[in-house]
């Protein structure tokens, strides 16, 4: 089993994200979506667990702009998710987009950020979608501070949105 942290559009605000960090230890791996504005390495230090991390719409420093990685059984598509066009989920995103550059990429799952709003969708083939939402600056109605705990194993996927409150 592995334990992911997934984090997005933090937005230079990391004493929160170190809070959430203490908070979910241990875990294996850090996956942070975009909009960071620094190197989670700089940020944090050394570390016990992997860093994956994509520069998204915000941030001007030497990040890749999307990962193709291994977690668990499954192969996951990293992205911010501003660079694919399109309205059906925010403007600057397209949805069928993103899920079938993803599967075009030979991967199934897609963790994206950009729009502040989680999301957490499992399609009828089992491809899975994941946006943890905004840590600092949330979208969505109730407006909480969101970020997400995945655990993936080669037969299993479970993930939880949780709050946060600074």
């Amino acid at each position: 089993m592995v334990k992911a942290l997934v984090i997005s559009d933090s937005h230079g605000r990391n004493d929160g994200m170190r809070e959430v960090i203490k908070r979910e230890k241990p875990f294996d791996v850090l996956i942070h979506s975009g909009d960071v504005d620094e190197a989670l390495e700089n940020i944090l230090g050394p570390t016990d667990f992997q860093i994956r991390s994509v520069r998204g719409n915000c941030d001007y420093i030497s990040l890749p702009y999307e990962l193709i990685f291994k977690l668990g059984g499954r192969n996951v598509l990293l992205l911010h998710g501003h660079t694919m066009g399109g309205r059906s989920i925010h403007p600057g995103i397209d949805m069928n987009s993103l899920v079938y550059y993803a599967r075009s990429k030979g991967c199934d799952m897609l963790i994206y950020g950009h729009t502040h709003i989680p999301d957490y969708t499992v399609l009828e083939d089992g491809f899975i979608i994941i946006n943890p939402g905004s840590i600092t600056l949330p979208r969505q109605s109730d407006r909480q501070k969101t970020y997400g705990v995945l655990e993936v194993d080669d037969q299993k996927v479970s993930y939880e949105l949780r709050t946060v409150a600074f």
